[in-house]
């Protein structure tokens, strides 16, 4: 059942019947600008930081028991994996309530309110009032990780484990100066911040299925796993997070920015995940 939660912020899909404590995520595949957003940038040059198209990839999760959660608003506008505090206080006007904490991704302009988009466009010509990001944290930011906390502390109480996915996707080649420039990116990049955020049975079960498609799949190499995972995974405690990275040419034109046919065929594919780590969960409850 699709639940349209918080409109604008973020909609939830229900199994049928008593859901498996496991939760897939997507929280950077939104396009719905809020009225009062305002950038410089083209809607075009915009588009391109949005990860398309990963909600409707991890659609048939729900029929494998799953719970589905995916954030409406654009990571243009606020990036929800990125740290609460992952601002450049050269881009804001004013000064900040505590000390802030920006990253090197920040400092190249795509910290938690990104200041560029399309690789180098800028998003804005002026710096942003302090209120005008602190709206941004409250409407958009924490309702959708308090809700994404919910889910799994619920989980974890009730059946003592709770696996959460984390679902992105990547361009098929690294921008220039990227990290991993020069070299087509794996299909899919399993990220768990190099062991810390999930146990490797998660990640291994997820690898193996995906390797059973074909698709070539590696582990902390194009991405570690950011926010997300960092800030929910505890499995000392029973939470285990994984970042899923997808490369986009599996299932979109990059250029074209359009659904290719094989998109209906990864859907199967991640359901299959899907149903593989809910047969996980069960198993440790």
């Amino acid at each position: 059942m699709l639940m349209d939660v918080m409109p604008g912020v973020f909609s939830r899909r229900d199994p049928a019947g008593e859901p498996a404590p496991v939760l897939f995520e997507i929280p950077r595949s939104g396009a719905e600008y809020p009225r009062d957003f305002r950038s410089i940038a083209s809607l075009t040059d915009l588009q391109r930081s949005i990860s398309m198209y990963v909600e409707e990839c991890y659609a048939g999760v729900v029929g494998a028991g799953a719970t589905w959660l995916y954030a409406h608003c654009p990571n243009a506008c606020i990036d929800l994996n990125r740290h609460e505090l992952d601002i450049e206080p050269s881009q804001l006007a004013g000064e900040w309530p505590e000390m802030l904490r920006p990253g090197p991704k920040t400092k190249s302009g795509i910290g938690l309110i990104p200041t560029i988009c399309a690789g180098t466009k800028p998003l804005y010509d002026a710096p942003l009032p302090v209120a005008e990001v602190r709206k941004r944290l409250d409407h958009y930011y924490w309702p959708y990780h308090n809700e994404v906390t919910r889910l799994l502390q619920g989980f974890r109480a009730k059946h003592g484990v709770a696996y959460h996915l984390s679902c992105h996707s990547m361009p098929a080649m690294p921008a220039a100066n990227a990290p991993d420039a020069g070299q087509r990116r794996s299909d899919f990049d399993l990220g768990d911040r190099n062991g810390s955020t999930c146990g490797a049975e998660l990640v291994e079960v997820v690898a193996g299925v995906l390797k059973g498609f074909g698709y070539r799949v590696t582990s902390n190499t194009h991405f570690v796993g950011a926010e997300s995972v960092r800030k929910h995974g505890a499995p000392d405690l029973g939470i285990h997070s994984l970042q899923i990275e997808m490369n986009r040419s599996l299932y979109m034109d990059e250029e074209a920015r359009t659904r290719r046919p094989e998109l209906a065929t990864i859907r199967t594919h991640l359901a299959a995940v899907a149903a593989r780590v809910v047969d996980l969960a069960q198993a440790r409850r």
